[in-house]
């Protein structure tokens, strides 16, 4: 049975797509099958991958148009690519039975064909984002130390308590991670230790520096051990992926 890991945060630009294709790719490197699924209608994932013209997508597979497909991205790394239409999922699915479960019942039967499925989920708690908590074994939340982080944060919470009571008892939370961290600066330390106070359980040792090749590596369609796998930002992913397996 494969571990499904959700990257949500109702806050965009915390890093949120950057650490779900890294994550993929370093939990890959490290021997593992690895299926990532683009759920954001912004499909940064599947473009940061390099997959620009990709005729199936999970839009398509949801609505039963066709069967899933999985592209390969590298070895023991494959990717079911996003679509815009995404955003109309909810319009299109909210009035159909069990519409929370057309995500789990989707994976199903790739489940035996991977280690890990890495969800990287919109930055909105709609429709596709409650999908995606409904078939997750763990979420992961990346987040940026600055003010009002913790608010986008406590949203996301209490949507796992709903889900947790009423869809899925066995979701946790595997962990909350710094993202675009910079230690030299007083409001990033203090914001991050306050969030350590406040969540002493979840938030994790690893921490995501700012590095420029983080934000090169996805122009060019590729993860950050492709791309620079001697820069800051692929050290700080291989530990976290390291503390990830450890949970």
């Amino acid at each position: 049975m494969s571990k499904i890991i959700a990257f949500t945060n109702q806050k965009g630009g915390v890093g949120k797509t950057t650490s779900a294709a890294n994550i993929g790719a370093g939990l890959a490197r490290a021997g593992h099958r690895v299926l990532l699924v683009d759920l954001d209608p912004q499909v940064n994932l599947t473009h940061g991958l390099g997959l620009l013209d990709a005729e199936f997508n999970v839009y398509g597979a949801l609505l039963h148009e066709y069967k899933v497909k999985a592209y390969p991205i590298q070895e023991r790394l494959a990717l079911i690519a996003g679509s815009p239409a995404l955003s109309s999922f909810e319009k299109v699915k909210g009035d159909e039975l069990d519409r929370e479960f057309l995500l789990k019942d989707l994976l199903e039967p790739l489940h035996e064909r991977c280690d890990y499925i890495l969800l990287d989920c919109p930055p909105a708690l709609g429709l596709i984002t409650l999908n995606a908590y409904a078939c997750a074994t763990d979420l992961y939340i990346p987040l940026e130390a600055q003010l009002y982080a913790t608010e986008g944060l406590e949203k996301v919470l209490e949507m796992v308590a709903r889900v947790k009571r009423r869809l899925n008892p066995g979701l946790k939370v595997g962990g909350i991670f710094f993202t675009r961290f910079d230690p030299r600066k007083v409001l990033r330390r203090e914001t991050a230790e306050v969030v350590r106070d406040k969540y002493p359980d979840l938030v994790l040792t690893s921490t995501i520096r700012e590095a420029i090749a983080l934000g090169e590596a996805p122009h060019l369609g590729q993860d950050i051990f492709s791309y620079a796998p001697t820069s800051a930002g692929a050290a700080d992913y291989e530990t976290l992926v390291k503390e990830i397996l450890t949970r």
